[in-house]
């Protein structure tokens, strides 16, 4: 297998000052850690679902922490191998994973990154998707430098109107 490629934070640097070792996602080894997690920090699971904010970090464990938590943080601060928001829901007794997104605009993973989130959730032997429920584009506006959520496949930033990398090119941003 080729080497997967990481991720490095090009988010608010505002938010990067505010990670602390404490915050850092819970690392989910088995099934039933999801279920200690949300029993240890209190999460509100609604009609069957709990949606999380999630990364795979470069060791390729799943880190899961609050929604409301940036992935930075959910990270210890590190690069990843994937982020977003995952969804959990409880099936007659038992975890699936039935939606998953890519979702994180301080990483901007791939949808590619979808592979090693896969091998990852197979290794945990979680009901899962066959790919993000929710695949999301990102590219950096090199006129103006900013970062930009491809909508309809219209690749123009939405800041200076600048025609848009087709290819992905978040790694031009300097990291935060």
């Amino acid at each position: 297998m080729e080497k997967i490629p990481s991720y490095f934070y090009v988010g608010s640097k505002e938010i990067r000052t505010r990670v602390h070792k404490e915050y850092e996602g819970y690392k989910i080894s088995q099934i039933e850690d999801i279920q200690r997690w949300i029993e240890n920090t209190n999460q509100a699971v609604v009609n069957e679902h709990l949606i999380a904010t999630f990364v795979i970090n470069e060791q390729a464990e799943l880190l899961i922490s609050d929604r409301h938590s940036e992935h930075v943080m959910c990270a210890g601060g590190q690069a990843v191998l994937s982020a977003g928001e995952i969804t959990f829901s409880f099936e007659k007794e038992k975890i699936v994973v039935s939606e998953i997104s890519n979702q994180s605009t301080g990483y901007c993973p791939k949808p590619s990154s979808w592979e090693i989130v896969e091998i990852v959730l197979n290794k945990l032997e979680i009901e899962h998707p066959n790919a993000f429920t929710s695949a999301f584009e990102f590219r950096y506006c090199v006129v103006c430098e900013t970062k930009n959520l491809v909508k309809e496949e219209v690749y123009e930033c939405i800041v200076c109107g600048s025609d848009l990398d087709l290819e992905w090119n978040i790694h031009k941003m300097k990291p935060n």
